[in-house]
This record gives C-alpha cells, structure tokens and sequence, in this order.
C-alpha cells in the first residue's frame, strides 16, 4: 500500500523531493520531511513521470487569494511528449490501476457538536474521527491524532485516542462553568415571564381552536365531494383511496391538536411556573448548543495526557477559565 511504502522510505532516511529541493515544506511539525502515503499517491499517478505535461490540476478561488482548488481530472490540460519519460507507459497504467483498485470512498460522515474544533496540542492539527463499538457493541466516535495515523511507524505523535463524549461533555462543563455569571435563573426570569404572558391569552388559544376546527369542517367536506366523485365515475378508486388517507390522516393530525388546546384551556399553568420551567430548560441545554460554542470558543486542545484544553475567543472567558 501506500502507506507501507512511505513508512519504508522513512525508515531508509530517503528526503522527499521538497527535502532533497531544499524547499519550504510549510508548516513546521514531528512529520516535517516525513514521506506519506497521500504523497505517494499522487507521485504513482502523475503523468509527469511518463512524458506528458500537466497543468490546471488546480485553480486559484480569486487573484485576491492564495487558496486553490483542486480541478476534476476532465478539466487538466494534458500535452503529450512534452519530455523525455522516467518509466514506460504500460507500467504505469499498471500502478494506477492498482492504486484506484484499494481506494475506497468514504460512505459516512459523522456529526458533532466540537466539528471543527478539536485539535492535537502536539501537532496542532485537527483531530480525526473513528466509529468503533464499545464494549456493548454499540457505535461510539473517538478522537485520534490524524498525524500518528498517517506517521504510526516514525513516532510522529500519539493516539490521543478518547471518547468523543467524554471530551464533549468536559468542554460543555467548562463553558457553564465560566458563563455562570452570565447566565442565571434570576437575570433571565423577567424576559421569559413578558414571553409567556404575551404567547397564553386566551383568546389566542380560543383563536387557534376556532380556525383548526373550520379547516377540520372543509377537510371533512372536501372528503364528502370526493365519495359522490368516486361514486359518480369522475375520481378513479385508486386516486380516491390515496388522496382519502392523505386527508383523513390531517384531519386526525387536526383534531389531536384542538384536543391538547381545549385540556390547555381546562388545566392551565400559572404564568410564573411556566416562566421558571423555560428558563431552567434554557440553561440546562444553553451550553450544549453549537451556535453558542462556536461563538464562544476558539479551539480545544487534547493533549498526549488526555488534559482538554479549551481556548475561549475573549480574554474575559479566558481569565475565568
């Protein structure tokens, strides 16, 4: 495989052409002049190699910026010949048929609330992402260093392998805990009491029943008129049978609705405690939401020890963490 590959030039001491160039190899690292298998990818696959000239393999987003895209294969412009070749053409069809033969294509993408960032506080790269079961056989995502995955054999980093809940749930802890002063019952309870009193009148509630029960009476004879068109030849069973589900099944969605309105109405909930029972939902789930982590955090940093590391945007929230 690639990787193998890469692992033994390591092991030989073989510089990559960046290094035998002398060239800036980016971002300083323990895989800095290291061999890696996406490197070797690309060499087996360059047509360069065997005679012809490539160009347009990537494209600048705009002349203001440096960032390129990498372009579709059918969008290269490739010249023939251009120059004298380093292996035969059939030898390399061979090698990169063998190559896309083991490349597999990534069926699954997993979501969760620290997507973007959670980071190596050795190598500062972001961490990868693995599904395996625990000991229950059920599904559970870990963090892993992505340098260690691809340098395993050259000691480049470690695993920092963990559980993705346990690093979420520690970074949830640190947020509340440093927007405490922020965040309390007795600074939000106003606002949601205003809220509350202004969403439960009830002619609001007696308004939404009235207009829920007129839509239910013209669903109902809507459903009349379609029997006397089935009956009369005009509607076909089959069209009559899918749309008579359709309609009954909103009506019912409609009738449930009105019911929960009319109990709302017999047994309704002091202003008050309904306020109170938002507000302490709001601050159980506050620091659990993504927007609000985004914006507060800039990074959180796993190190080798397992120690989380969170870095707020603000000094303020840095100094009370």
């Amino acid at each position: 495989s690639c990787r193998q590959i890469a692992a033994m030039l390591n092991e030989e001491g073989v510089p990559t052409p960046a290094t035998y160039c002398g060239w800036n190899m980016g971002r300083k690292g323990p895989y800095a002049g290291l061999w890696s298998s996406e490197r070797i990818s690309d060499m087996l696959q360059n047509e360069t190699y065997i005679g012809n000239m490539v160009q347009g393999r990537q494209v600048k987003i705009s002349y203001k910026s440096k960032k390129c895209l990498h372009q579709d294969r059918n969008n290269w412009v490739v010249v023939e010949d251009t120059h004298e070749p380093l292996i035969d053409a059939e030898s390399f069809r061979k090698v990169r048929m063998l190559v896309n033969s083991r490349k597999r294509t990534r069926s699954r993408t997993y979501d969760f609330l620290l997507k973007g960032l959670i980071f190596c506080h050795e190598c500062g790269y972001p961490l990868g992402v693995l599904n395996r079961p625990n000991v229950k056989g059920e599904e559970t995502l870990y963090f892993v260093c992505r340098t260690y995955q691809r340098f395993t054999k050259n000691s480049a980093c470690t695993t920092h392998y963990i559980k993705e809940k346990t690093v979420t749930d520690a970074v949830i802890a640190k947020v509340r805990e440093v927007c405490e002063d922020y965040l309390t019952a007795e600074a939000l309870l106003p606002a949601a009491e205003k809220a509350v009193k202004e969403a439960s009148q009830e002619n609001k509630t007696a308004a939404e029943i009235s207009a829920l029960q007129n839509k239910s009476a013209n669903l109902t004879e809507h459903l009349d008129r379609m029997y006397t068109d089935r009956l009369s030849g005009l509607l076909p069973e089959e069209d009559f049978q899918r749309i008579f589900t359709r309609i009954k099944d909103e009506r019912a969605q409609l009738e449930e609705r009105i019911k929960e309105l009319q109990q709302q109405q017999k047994n309704p909930i002091s202003q008050t405690a309904r306020a109170k029972d938002l507000v302490q939902r709001y601050l159980d789930t506050a620091c659990a939401n993504r927007e609000l982590l985004v914006s507060l955090i800039e990074r959180v940093e796993l190190t080798a020890a397992r120690e989380i590391i969170v870095k707020f945007r603000f000094a303020e929230l840095q100094q009370t963490g």
